[in-house]
């Protein structure tokens, strides 16, 4: 099982349902996790449990893991998953069925038996597929993963939000690092999607350049910059 964390527009193409399922032949795969902040996606998104295929960011099949109960635990039982489909994934996805996030997953064979995913306590928060995602892959060998953090702002897991959210710019002044509820008042938002950081050490606009994560950051933002 493996452990990771994306988002798109939804001016891309043709919308489809949020739950698509495949009957008649296919494989099966059970689901069964303990989640926290499941209903911090903004709209848009669906939390689901789905089948990719190599090289495919989206989705042959998913079916969404509806309400959990009050203790937080999904049982999602995946049926008639196609042949195609190498990986199955507790994940979220966009409109498109496109993958955003991936907090579980596990090798899917055609033929083989049920495949089955346990996972707990699995925080699937917006904020923590953008750790991820994004700040762990892309943003911390500058930003503090590396016992340095450019412009004294560490985006290291466990530091990150607090060191952003409502926190003042020191590159760009009268405006916070993330402004809840404001993309574009947000720094990290502007030196991402534009410009902004032309002029410094470094241009950050080169880092983020697949749309669907930089959705998933202003998508957060304008939702609040809920963790």
């Amino acid at each position: 099982m493996s452990a990771l964390i994306a988002a798109t527009s939804c001016d891309e193409g043709r919308l489809y349902d949020k739950e698509v399922i495949v009957t008649g032949e296919g494989g099966n795969a059970r689901v069964t996790a303990t989640v926290t902040a499941a209903d911090s996606w903004t709209e848009g998104y669906t939390l689901a449990v789905a089948g990719f295929e190599d090289g495919n960011e989206f989705a042959l099949i998913s079916k969404n893991i509806g309400t959990l109960d009050a203790d937080g635990k999904c049982d999602v039982v995946l049926t008639g998953i196609p042949a195609e489909v190498s990986t199955v994934e507790l994940c979220a996805i966009d409109r498109l069925r496109r993958r955003v996030a991936t907090f579980a997953s596990a090798p899917y064979a055609a033929g083989g038996d049920t495949v089955r995913i346990t996972a707990s306590e699995t925080n699937l928060s917006m904020s923590a597929a953008i750790q991820q995602e994004i700040f762990n892959t892309t943003c911390t060998q500058c930003h503090g993963g590396s016992n340095y953090a450019a412009a004294g702002l560490h985006l290291t897991v466990g530091m990150s939000f607090a060191e952003m959210i409502s926190v003042p710019s020191v590159k760009v002044n009268g405006k916070n690092r993330v402004e809840p509820g404001s993309s574009s008042q947000s720094v990290l938002f502007m030196i991402l999607e534009g410009n902004t950081s032309a002029e410094w050490n470094y241009d950050h606009s080169v880092e983020v350049v697949r749309q669907e994560k930089l959705d998933l950051i202003r998508n957060w933002i304008d939702g609040g910059a809920k963790l």
